[in-house]
């Protein structure tokens, strides 16, 4: 293999076609210039100029040899600034976990933000459960999770909250109340709820009936899933009514409507955090965390 600066001197006597400015171009001196050359040409096995005390000129082998010199110095540049640009945090691979819920807003939003910040940041998305977060990062799997707080058994984790939603209600385009400016809770006792299963999504679950008891009543819940789309759909077909988090607004459904909810109870607050491995420094890792504000523990 070529060594860098032999190129360089390589190039820079095929381009002047003139030892003495070719020397002072690289500022050395054209002795050890004429020397380089020269052991160029015995390691190539090749004449790669044609010279005299006044002329010279390319061979073709060394018209061929210029194109791959000056292909062999930009990949050499190009190694060199991607390992600046990875020191610096402006390029690397960051493996994203996300709950679903978020990708109707947060998530396309921090995407965009990313992608105008740090460019050469490549993403590779999984959508996982909270708690599905939690053990991949623990495995190493992911390198930093968009999930709902609270969480269990991530003492070894660093979180950094980066939004807070509240639950809205989610009703049939008849509903009693499709017309009202917002809801309270106890308007709606007597509905029957579907809501996320305790087993796969346990902190909105309890979140859901703790504002309810807090509002005076226990809800009838008739039907349990986890994909907020399909919640949505399933209000639409009259098989229930749901509290689902604010983001699901972009969801635009005919059959339904949105409405905030009056009660002032934090139980139907949402906070939404990063989480990644403290001892993770890596450049994708940093470039994320980069894009909101100072970190908590």
């Amino acid at each position: 293999m070529i060594a860098g600066g032999l190129s360089k001197q390589f190039i820079a006597v095929a381009e002047e076609l003139h030892f003495a400015r070719a020397a002072e171009r690289l500022h050395m001196s054209q002795p050890p210039l004429s020397q380089a050359i020269k052991h160029l040409e015995e390691m190539v096995g090749v004449r790669l100029f044609n010279r005299s005390r006044h002329f010279v000129a390319l061979t073709p082998a060394g018209e061929a040899f210029l194109e791959e010199a000056r292909n062999l110095l930009a990949t050499g540049q190009k190694a060199i600034d991607t390992a600046r640009r990875i020191n610096e945090g402006k390029a690397g691979r960051v493996r994203i976990g996300f709950v679903g819920s978020v990708s109707y807003a947060l998530l396309p939003r921090l995407l965009r933000d990313l992608r105008n910040r740090h460019p050469a940041i490549e993403v590779d998305l999984r959508e996982l459960r909270s708690q599905q977060q939690i053990d991949e990062l623990a495995a190493g799997r992911i390198d930093i999770g968009i999930v709902r707080l609270p969480l269990s058994n991530a003492g070894d984790l660093s979180f950094r909250t980066i939004e807070t939603e509240r639950f809205i209600a989610v009703l049939p385009r008849h509903h009693r109340l499709a017309r009202a400016r917002s809801v309270r809770l106890r308007e709606l006792a007597g509905e029957t709820f579907m809501t996320f299963p305790a087993d796969k999504i346990p902190g909105l679950h309890a979140k859901f009936l703790m504002a309810c008891d807090e509002a005076g009543f226990s809800p009838k819940i008739t039907l349990e899933a986890w994909q907020m789309a399909g919640m949505v759909s399933l209000v639409a077909a009259g098989m229930g009514i749901a509290l689902l988090p604010a983001q699901v607004r972009s969801t635009s459904h005919t059959d339904v409507v949105y409405k905030t909810i009056a009660d002032k109870t934090e139980h139907l607050e949402l906070r939404i955090a990063l989480a990644w491995r403290p001892d993770n420094h890596s450049a994708g890792v940093t470039s994320v965390l980069s894009l909101f504000g100072p970190a908590e523990t």
